[in-house]
């Protein structure tokens, strides 16, 4: 188990919210000239200039959180036996760029699929001891389609650090609101610091019932992980303030967001309160 941690997150989230972190790694390090047969977690090892660059342009418009590019894919399997190396590059790069001007959130995402669920359990749990040894200051569960497969994550996690924890679930078209809640509860419960939702489209959720899980939860982070094109990005920004309610905690894009698009979060809560 990892000593004690020195961040707390609760302190920022008072001075101002939303806390407005990053968009899409990858999408940018591949406008940045990043290989097609790279994958982008080997980029931190064989291409850390890529990974600063992209860092760099998402903290020069406006984000207070990055996140570790340690996003491992189906893919990317060839590097497990890379993978500590991988993350203790992504995890210094990241601290590197930021210098003490945003967060650092570690990012863990989806074991692949064909794993044994005890490989998949000791994957996630050396991943957080990779991510604790390095000093981020939080760790940040991702990407996960399966409930049950987030719950095996947040667990892994928990045996082996104290790190402050955000696990964001991913929303089913299917789902109704009590659900989502019992179940961003029941994560809570499990170890989570913070919850969140990883929203894929503008119609999974209204604002209304982001404002219960606001009320119930008292702190929510969102993902927005829409699929955005330039042309449509102010149509796009329009729906958010109409969806996000200006209590949103944290707020991240998802891989098709970029720098430009990042400042249009800060305004949230200022648009919204005015």
């Amino acid at each position: 188990m990892s000593e004690e941690p020195n961040f707390n997150l609760i302190p920022l989230l008072e001075e101002r919210i939303p806390l407005v972190g990053d968009g899409g790694a990858e999408t940018l390090l591949r406008n940045l000239g990043l290989e097609e047969n790279c994958p982008p977690i080997q980029a931190n090892l064989e291409q850390p200039d890529l990974v600063k660059r992209m860092h760099h342009a998402f903290i020069r418009r406006g984000s207070r959180l990055i996140r570790t590019n340690s996003s491992f894919s189906q893919a990317d399997e060839v590097l497990v036996n890379r993978l500590e190396a991988c993350i203790n590059s992504a995890s210094a790069l990241a601290r590197e760029v930021s210098n003490k001007r945003a967060v650092i959130a570690g990012r863990i995402t989806c074991a692949p699929s064909d794993w044994g669920r005890d490989a998949r359990f000791q994957f996630y749990g050396e991943q957080a001891v990779y991510l604790s040894d390095t000093w981020v200051d939080l760790i940040w569960l991702e990407q996960f389609s399966e409930y049950e497969e987030l719950k095996l994550a947040l667990r892994a996690v928990r045996q082996v650090s104290v790190i402050q924890t955000v696990a964001h679930l991913s929303l089913k078209k299917d789902k109704q609101s009590l659900e989502i809640l019992d179940q961003l509860k029941e994560l809570m419960s499990l170890g989570a610091t913070f919850v969140g939702l990883m929203i894929d489209s503008e119609k999974s959720m209204n604002r209304d019932q982001l404002q219960d899980l606001i009320d119930e939860l008292g702190i929510l982070s969102l993902i927005l992980d829409f699929d955005i094109e330039t042309e449509t990005f102010s149509r796009i920004s329009d729906s958010i303030h109409q969806i996000v309610p200006p209590e949103t905690a944290l707020i991240c894009g998802g891989k098709s967001f970029l720098p430009e698009h990042i400042p249009h979060f800060a305004k949230i809560n200022v648009d919204q309160n005015q």
